[in-house]
């Protein structure tokens, strides 16, 4: 084939050096273009999660296209996207996306879905490289301050929410502290065991309360201190009287 009936540049020795290189700029930035990118995303929906299986998310691409007139055209949405959790073995932090949450995309550089579904080494699904629908997504950025967090800071840890905190253990359960102790609760507070409880101090133990009741036996191996009186029964330590006093050295009766 002549060089005159060549239509592509590139190819054509003859080009002018100019020509090649523009040519040659052209070809590397059309296949740059069709290259998934990297980019912000928003959570759209949740699949999953929870104390299961890692979910999935449908995400919408942030960045709109652009034509050749600049003017933006919005991306669609991309289905079932594997999100990031932190996870070792079975143990794991789970935080689950949010519709509304900001994150990013990260995409493959080969089909991925068979790995998705069957979690295990598989061949590309397909010949498509480097497209969005490939892709993991990793969260969050530019979102809302949270109620909800573990916050470290250069003093220690903070643990906020505005719901419930459950802590459960198959095991023993140890709580240590090099400094002092407080628990505060502006309801009521209970402490239930099976088996029995020990409370060791190094010093006094103060109990404030407005009363107290204990429902079974009490062993005192040290003395009682009272300020106020006693009462056994109906009979008053300070105020009881004992009939059927004689003189010599008769017995009284029973105290009343």
């Amino acid at each position: 084939m002549s060089s005159s009936s060549n239509n592509i540049p590139y190819l054509n020795r003859n080009t002018a050096r100019s020509n090649l290189s523009d040519s040659l700029d052209t070809l590397i930035a059309d296949s740059l273009r069709s290259i998934g990118p990297s980019m912000l995303v928003r959570v759209e929906a949740v699949h999953g999660g929870g104390v299961a299986l890692t979910g999935k998310v449908d995400v919408r691409l942030l960045i709109d296209q652009q034509d050749g007139l600049g003017r933006p055209h919005p991306r669609g949405i991309v289905y079932d996207v594997p999100y990031l959790r932190i996870q070792g073995g079975n143990s794991a932090l789970i935080v689950d996306p949010k519709p509304g949450d900001i994150g990013f995309i990260v995409v493959s550089g080969r089909d991925h879905s068979h790995v998705v579904v069957n979690r295990a080494p598989a061949p590309p699904a397909s010949s498509r490289l480097f497209a969005v629908q490939d892709c993991v997504y990793v969260g969050g950025f530019l979102n809302d301050g949270p109620n909800q967090y573990v916050h470290f800071t250069d003093t220690g840890i903070r643990i906020i929410t505005p719901g419930k905190v459950e802590v459960q253990a198959g095991g023993d359960a140890t709580i240590q502290t090099q400094g002092s102790a407080s628990i505060t609760a502006q309801g009521n507070a209970s402490l239930t065991a099976l088996g029995t409880v020990s409370v060791t101090a190094g010093g006094p133990v103060s109990v404030q309360a407005s009363a107290m009741t204990v429902g079974c036996n009490l062993s005192v191996l040290g003395d009682i201190h009272a300020t106020g009186d006693v009462v056994a029964g109906k009979i008053s330590l300070t105020n009881h009287v004992h009939p059927g006093v004689k003189a010599g050295t008769d017995k009284t009766e029973a105290p009343q």
